[in-house]
């Protein structure tokens, strides 16, 4: 945990190829060490013992999900839905309320009349939200307001960190 906090402090002063070649070095690193349960974890496929199935009789889900991180990717976002919508899927866009880019009420509403959901994916994406007990609070109380304001499906922490016991 030391070290995620070490680089999301010194990240914005790091260049970008710097950045990449850190990140596919622990990423092979991870690769080696998670083999046997990474892409998949076998035990996931058990069927839990009060499972009752999907509705309707489904035999599986299909989940689309979206996290919108930065201005080109909301730039980006209607021609991605536009294909989606084509084939006949719709997904969850879960966007990050005070990034560097601007969600508009209008825009939330636009997209859950069309069908889509909506997420609330952190309140920044620094790498910060679990760095200590305070930020945490502080940042939680503003992400569940934009949840109720946007009438959000879900939340996804960025960088999938996460601390179950403080959710």
């Amino acid at each position: 945990m030391l070290q995620l906090k070490l680089y999301y402090h010194a990240k914005p002063y790091l260049p970008w190829r710097f950045r990449m070649a850190t990140r596919r070095f622990f990423a092979k690193r991870k690769r080696i060490r998670y083999s046997g349960s990474w892409p998949i974890d076998p035990p996931s496929g058990a069927v839990p013992d009060d499972w009752r199935g999907w509705p309707n009789g489904a035999d599986f889900a299909f989940v689309l999900s979206h996290d919108v991180e930065t201005q080109i990717g909301y730039n980006k976002l209607d021609e991605l839905l536009e294909v989606e919508k084509q084939l006949g899927f719709r997904s969850v866009i879960n966007f990050i309320p005070e990034g560097e880019y601007s969600v508009s009420e209008r825009r939330i509403q636009e997209l859950i009349e069309r069908g889509f959901e909506v997420g609330v994916h952190g309140l920044y994406h620094d790498g910060k939200l679990y760095n200590n007990r305070a930020t945490f609070e502080s940042r939680a109380k503003r992400i569940n307001r934009y949840l109720k304001q946007w009438g959000a499906t879900g939340f996804r922490s960025p960088l999938m960190h996460h601390r179950l016991d403080w959710l």
